[in-house]
């Protein structure tokens, strides 16, 4: 049993990398090559989502500003979660410290590779908001996959890095709303 695991295992990151290096080299144009780290950088952080909390809250209505709330609360249960539980615990090394000739479009992070930050903050503040605020849910998701996308593309993520981020911070964001519903009843 253990050697069919390894060799699961060994499959699927041997299928990560090269996924990644498709995307990483393959796809790229002076667009893309604009365009991606543009949104790769405004995400560092939650800075996107933050400022996006907190347009809500200063301008919207109760129940967009609760959306907010939660949101933001989300946010920083992935950021606990990923940043400071997961990825001290796995310690992936990223995809250009470990491959030569990456296409490296943005300033190399100082972190672990996974999972994702910037794919768990897009889903669990996209996630949220969709389900809070209907009339947001396809540009904010839309975003958050693009965002999720610019992080391979710009050569700091392998593609299971992304989507291990975007489950965790749609785990983060259904939890929250679970939370959010066991406390209403409550009251």
């Amino acid at each position: 049993m253990p050697s069919e695991i390894f060799s699961a295992l060994s499959a699927l990151k041997a299928f990560d990398i090269n996924l990644f290096m498709q995307i990483n080299h393959s796809l790229h144009n002076p667009f893309f090559d604009w365009i991606m780290p543009a949104i790769s950088k405004a995400g560092q952080g939650g800075l996107l989502w933050v400022g996006l909390g907190l347009v809500l809250i200063v301008i919207g209505r109760p129940d967009t500003k609760k959306a907010a709330l939660l949101m933001l609360t989300a946010l920083v249960a992935g950021y606990l979660a990923g940043d400071e539980v997961l990825k001290q615990i796995i310690q992936r090394p990223r995809p250009f410290e470990t491959i030569a000739g990456v296409n490296l479009l943005v300033a190399p992070p100082g972190s672990y590779s996974f999972p994702s930050g910037h794919a768990t903050a897009a889903f669990a503040s996209s996630l949220v908001l969709a389900r809070k605020i209907p009339a947001l849910f396809l540009p904010v998701l839309i975003l958050a996959c693009v965002m999720a996308f610019s992080r391979v593309y710009v050569g700091v993520h392998y593609p299971l890095d992304v989507l291990a981020g975007s489950i965790l911070g749609a785990t983060c964001a259904a939890l929250t709303l679970k939370l959010e519903t066991i406390i209403s009843r409550r009251q």
